[in-house]
């Protein structure tokens, strides 16, 4: 069964709800995009974004505007029915183009804009620009004659990448403090950490955290982009820790600071001293 390119990223979201494991392919697109997030506040109306094709087939892109949602895990999902409190930017939000080709190692830029309505209510309004890419090669493939012959059914997986950047827009003056309420290491061997965040304010934060033992200068682990978007007041943090890492940590007295990133709201954002 072969699909065009554009076909293929047009299904790309029925196909993610198809219960087949994705097969990595060295094929598959390499997408690079800067920044990986847009912050549109005060008079600032547009931006640029950069697309690179990282890979080494040409490939098509495609551009599309959608709601997310953040989990108490962080985790982001479509949004399909708008809950209280949840105020979105897809309307707003202009950019071009839609589709391009790409062939190796080139360069695309992608204009971004918003058209604020008069009278629109401060806070903060965020959608997401989701990026589907896949090589044009896909589905060129020829069937064999054995393929012609014994009659079977022949599907031929492509990997579509896709990633998702958030374009925020702040109306009005808005604020927002946060604090680190906890912080535990599991007991399992899956070395993680988890750090309960809570977040208070009309707009989200957006920065990274750091952990710092006690008596060192700098930090033994730092992990970045880690955001609380609203209307979200708490975020359960996961950490993956390196098996090192984390033994250097256990039973150990450690600063943790969430830091801005956000050059909007810069700054440090919260601090707790822990007794792991």
């Amino acid at each position: 069964m072969r699909f065009s390119p554009e076909r293929l990223l047009r299904l790309a979201p029925v196909l993610a709800a198809i219960v087949i494991p994705a097969l990595p392919s060295p094929a598959a697109a390499q997408l690079m995009i800067a920044p990986t997030r847009v912050v549109l506040a005060g008079t600032e109306r547009s931006t640029e974004l950069i697309l690179v094709n990282k890979g080494d087939e040409q490939t098509a892109f495609r551009i599309d505007v959608e709601n997310r949602r953040m989990r108490a895990d962080g985790a982001l999902e479509t949004v399909t029915e708008t809950r209280p409190g949840e105020l979105f930017a897809a309307d707003m939000i202009r950019f071009s183009p839609r589709r391009v080709i790409l062939d190796p190692g080139a360069r695309q830029s992608l204009r971004v804009s918003v058209t604020v309505p008069a009278g629109l209510a401060p806070g903060e309004y965020r959608s997401h620009l989701r990026l589907m890419s896949a090589p044009t090669s896909a589905g060129a493939a020829t069937p064999t004659a054995s393929d012609a012959n014994d009659g079977a059914l022949s599907i031929q997986l492509i990997a579509v990448r896709s990633i998702t950047i958030p374009v925020i827009v702040r109306v009005g003056a808005l604020d927002a403090s946060a604090s680190v309420d906890s912080a535990a290491l599991t007991n399992k061997a899956d070395n993680l950490m988890v750090i309960k965040l809570t977040r208070a304010g009309t707009r989200s934060t957006y920065g990274d955290l750091r952990l710092t033992i006690a008596g060192e200068a700098n930090p033994i682990y730092n992990v970045r982009g880690i955001a609380i978007y609203t209307p979200n007041t708490d975020r359960d943090v996961l950490l993956p820790l390196p098996a090192d890492i984390k033994a250097k940590l256990v039973g150990r007295d450690v600063r943790i600071d969430y830091v801005s990133s956000d050059p909007k709201a810069p700054g440090l954002i919260a601090s707790r001293r822990v007794q792991l």
